[in-house]
């Protein structure tokens, strides 16, 4: 038999990815800033809304004195720890934005979401009843923990579900537009303000482009098309009116003037933004 690395057929890595899911973006970048040729590897699209979250046991996560068996993969920390994921649930801030946002692919997620993990859940539910593993007294068993942890994804979905699909009463709408307003006006700011302290010039750490300025920009892109902007030199300005007079610092400035410029952002970011646009109805 021969061998396929001499053949060349040896199989191509596959990255998982969705236009809405910034992060999928991050090793897309890495791969394009590493010189990996598009020939090399495999890009296949995943819906994520109809996925509650991707999830993946670790060594850490598997002893009887933790929660779950389970860290969310989509709960990642970015260099400012507000999310840009936070911010499109976020970029309602009066009852007109959540009227369009609820007919459009935003609030439809919502429900793929809802019925996903009513499904996980039930499934989940049922493992535990056919189960004949018992629980050592003061714990859960596995099933048990994957059961609690589908009921907060789904008590989390469902508070916003609610709110989009007008089952929330109105101190709770006004509560959310509050929040709402209040993440573009102070919190955003804040993690600004964050970077332009943290950032050294003209990229993250200097003058290489590091794993931090890949989280960074595709956080950063993904708020310019939130905000209604383009990929381009003037897409970050698109921000400045729903930052509550808020004024980007020179380093934050120079950092997007330079990223908007790579080759890795107009292959990868750039094609993102129109996919992003396009599935979010705008």
């Amino acid at each position: 038999m021969s061998d396929p690395a001499e053949n060349g057929n040896l199989p191509k890595a596959i990255l998982y990815s969705w236009p809405t899911s910034v992060w999928s973006t991050v090793p897309q970048l890495c791969l394009y800033e590493k010189g990996y040729s598009s020939d090399e590897y495999i890009i296949k699209l995943v819906d994520i809304s109809t996925i509650p979250t991707l999830v993946v046991p670790t060594l850490e996560t598997t002893g009887n004195d933790v929660d779950t068996r389970y860290r969310s993969l989509r709960d990642t920390i970015p260099a400012p720890t507000l999310a840009p994921a936070t911010i499109e649930a976020l970029a309602v801030r009066d009852e007109a934005e959540l009227k369009a946002k609820a007919v459009r692919p935003p609030g439809k997620s919502l429900d793929y979401r809802r019925q996903a993990l009513q499904s996980y859940l039930g499934e989940a539910k049922q493992a535990v009843a056919d189960s004949a593993v018992a629980p050592k007294e003061g714990s859960l068993t596995w099933e048990q923990k994957t059961v609690k942890f589908l009921e907060e994804k789904l008590k989390s979905n469902e508070q916003i579900w609610e709110l989009y699909n007008g089952q929330a009463s109105q101190d709770k709408k006004e509560q959310f537009f509050e929040v709402c307003r209040k993440t573009w006006t102070e919190s955003l700011p804040d993690a600004f303000s964050r970077l332009e302290s943290l950032f050294k010039g003209p990229f993250a750490l200097g003058d290489q482009v590091s794993l931090a300025d890949l989280h960074a920009i595709s956080w950063l892109t993904r708020l310019v098309s939130i905000a209604g902007g383009s990929p381009n030199a003037s897409g970050i300005d698109s921000l400045t009116p729903h930052l509550g007079g808020y004024k980007f610092g020179p380093k934050v400035r120079d950092f997007w003037n330079e990223w908007v410029q790579r080759e890795s952002f107009q292959q990868v970011l750039v094609p993102v933004c129109d996919d992003f646009e396009k599935m979010s109805g705008k």
